[in-house]
């Protein structure tokens, strides 16, 4: 039995993105495996419910768009991402012990027990990162990314609405990240699209609708190639890509989503700090990705569509 100090309720708050959040959520994980009686709230936004809700270890989804319909009450709460607005909203909620990192401002105004330690100059992959916030509870010991992975689950909770052909391969590119990350360009997504034949393959374009835009005005699609952009639901998201084979893309939340849900994700990451795959690659046991080691100040990154292609090629279908 372990020795770690987790109290009956405690809430973790991350606010931004969907990768970040699930990079976070094996928090989640590690304190039910050792604290199974703990109930866990995770405090995020209404772009991110989804996420949460499909995680296993996570007992409530609490929406802090919506803050003024509901309170919080909970022993503790790790702010896994220092929101000062969040973190003042917690304190004024009477949450006991506040937990955040100690080199933020709003950390000396509204949290209560600070942990001091590098995101920037460490060589940890975010996931690991947070794992330093649960050291007022007794965790000393970083976990490794073997480890990590145990927890790194998303479940989907609705069905996919698209029917894959039982006789084709199924590959979703998605190709743009709304500026949070360096991308291929979109011809290197369609070199990579012409390497995968159409006999055997069907490619799926995910989305929102106005990357749908862009992508449609310099974008081919061929009689494999299916346009998503703007059609799915973030649940019916999860749900599709479980469904498929392989998800390529830069840095982004569907990537981090596809890890989770078990299919291969191949990511498209530069070599320069902080966007490098030591701090966000994907974390699943069928996940890899590529790097551009020559990365410098350019728009898009340069990795051969050959060096994806053979990846995929080379899975059995």
């Amino acid at each position: 039995m372990s020795t770690f100090a987790f109290p009956s309720s405690l809430a973790i708050a991350r606010t931004d993105s969907i990768g970040d959040v699930i990079v976070t959520l094996p928090l989640c994980g590690f304190i039910k495996k050792h604290s199974p009686n703990t109930r866990i709230v995770f405090i995020g936004r209404s772009y991110t419910q989804a996420i949460v809700e499909a995680c296993p270890y996570v007992d409530e989804f609490l929406n802090f768009d919506k803050r003024t319909e509901t309170s919080l009450k909970v022993d503790a709460c790790v702010f896994a991402f220092p929101d000062a607005d969040v973190m003042q909203w917690v304190k004024a909620q009477g949450v006991k012990k506040r937990i955040a990192t100690g080199s933020r401002i709003a950390s000396w105004k509204f949290a209560n027990d600070r942990v001091f330690f590098s995101r920037k100059n460490s060589d940890l992959h975010e996931s690991q990162l947070n794992f330093h916030l649960l050291y007022p509870f007794g965790v000393k010991d970083i976990p490794t990314l073997e480890e990590i992975r145990e927890w790194h689950v998303l479940k989907p909770q609705v069905e996919s609405p698209i029917q894959l052909e039982p006789n084709k391969r199924s590959v979703v590119f998605h190709m743009l990240s709304k500026g949070s990350a360096l991308n291929w360009s979109l011809h290197q997504y369609q070199e990579l699209a012409s390497l995968l034949p159409a006999a055997d393959f069907n490619i799926y374009i995910t989305g929102t609708e106005e990357e749908g835009v862009r992508i449609r005005k310099d974008f081919r699609f061929d009689s494999h190639i299916t346009d998503l952009t703007g059609k799915l639901s973030l649940p019916q998201l999860i749900a599709f890509v479980s469904s498929c084979e392989t998800l390529v893309a830069a840095s982004t939340g569907p990537l981090h989503i596809a890890s989770a849900v078990g299919i291969r994700a191949i990511g498209l990451y530069p070599s320069k700090r902080p966007m490098h795959p030591g701090r966000w690659m994907p974390l699943g046991a069928k996940a890899t990705y590529l790097e551009d080691g020559n990365f410098g100040e350019k728009e898009s990154l340069e990795i051969f569509p050959e060096a994806v292609s053979s990846i995929i090629l080379g899975v059995s279908s």
